[in-house]
């Protein structure tokens, strides 16, 4: 009989111990989280890819639901920029609503821009995306549709910008 009792015995230090980690664990995740450690906003840089034609823009922002980007004609000749969309996971942003170019041009709206080479035009659509807390991570594909000088066909040159909104 007193075999039973020793193996019970130690079949209650086995839980405990087992408890005690499994308690710390849950202690240590907690602190984690309280922290930002699992929010994706934390590991979220500000970073572009694809537009393999035009160029990776220069500089974006994301402010509340305003939506702003700069473009540079990487082509080494003009364009013409006959449109610029950026569209969420889950909405359109709308059209452009304001242009500001580096350009002696002026800027037309409806768009129909023409950007030497090596020149920037930022494009802005204001109050047109879906509303962003600051620190929220955002990811938007972006495309430039235009034509190059000379050219008869139009080219759409499309990319992802991601960060945290302002």
């Amino acid at each position: 009989m007193k075999t039973g009792r020793k193996s019970g015995q130690s079949a209650m230090e086995y839980l405990m111990t087992y408890g005690w980690a499994i308690l710390i664990i849950i202690i240590v995740a907690a602190a984690l989280f309280a922290l930002g450690v699992f929010n994706p906003a934390t590991f979220t840089g500000k970073r572009a890819t694809g537009f393999p034609n035009v160029g990776l823009p220069t500089d974006w922002q994301y402010a509340g639901d305003d939506f702003n980007i700069t473009l540079k004609n990487s082509l080494g000749s003009p364009i013409n920029i006959s449109d610029v969309t950026a569209v969420t996971s889950t909405s359109n942003c709308g059209t452009v609503d304001s242009i500001n170019t580096t350009g002696p041009f002026p800027p037309p709206l409806p768009l129909n821009l023409i950007v030497g080479s090596g020149q920037t035009a930022t494009f802005g659509f204001g109050d047109n995306c879906p509303s962003l807390s600051a620190g929220t991570a955002y990811s938007l594909t972006v495309t430039v549709s235009y034509i190059q000088q000379g050219g008869t066909f139009p080219i759409t040159d499309r990319g992802t910008v991601t960060g945290t909104a302002t």
